[in-house]
């Protein structure tokens, strides 16, 4: 039962770094410029996605931004957990993640994408959206404090942007759904 001692130590640190990170977002984080602009880019983001959504396509749109949001939330978690980079200012104290970032502003851009000239080839797009998150985006975040890269280029996160968009942009087509009950 050795193990579930270090398991049980390990649980204690964390739940002490945790309420040590929320004392840090109450005294540094909230209310502060950077924080009001998460929540405004959260907000707006989503008000943007109601108002100029394809009525009709919402459902597929929802499905890929929903796919989008857990998938970038998940890579973020990644790169923050192996000390690529880490963020300041979150919005909700208890995510290592930028919540509005990889929650509403990341799927929203796609699932606006995705709708504006379809006709247009999925590899410029996803061209387009990478180089503008990684080399316009992500530095602004830099210049004002929010993202803080510590192993990690803005390059780096070129292809893993134009990946995401790639495969969004192939689950946006998918057409084999069928309904869960019958009529």
């Amino acid at each position: 039962m050795k193990n579930t001692q270090v398991y049980e130590d390990f649980a204690k640190k964390q739940q002490q770094l945790e309420e040590e990170k929320l004392q840090i977002w109450l005294d540094h984080s909230l209310f502060t410029f950077q924080w009001w602009l998460g929540a405004v880019l959260l907000i707006i983001s989503i008000v943007l996605f109601i108002i100029f959504r394809k009525r009709n396509s919402t459902d597929r749109l929802l499905y890929v931004g929903t796919f989008t949001a857990l998938l970038s939330s998940l890579l973020d978690l990644v790169g923050n957990s192996l000390g690529f980079f880490h963020y300041h200012y979150e919005v909700i104290p208890f995510t290592d993640n930028y919540f509005p970032w990889s929650i509403s502003i990341i799927p929203v851009s796609i699932m606006f994408l995705l709708q504006v000239k379809p006709n247009i080839s999925s590899y410029i797009k996803a061209t387009a959206l990478s180089l503008l998150v990684s080399f316009v985006i992500l530095p602004f975040l830099e210049v004002i404090g929010i993202y803080h890269p510590v192993n990690w280029e803005y390059y780096y996160s070129s292809p893993v942007i134009f990946v995401i968009y790639l495969i969004a942009d192939y689950l946006s087509k998918k057409d084999r759904f069928t309904k869960l009950y019958e009529e």
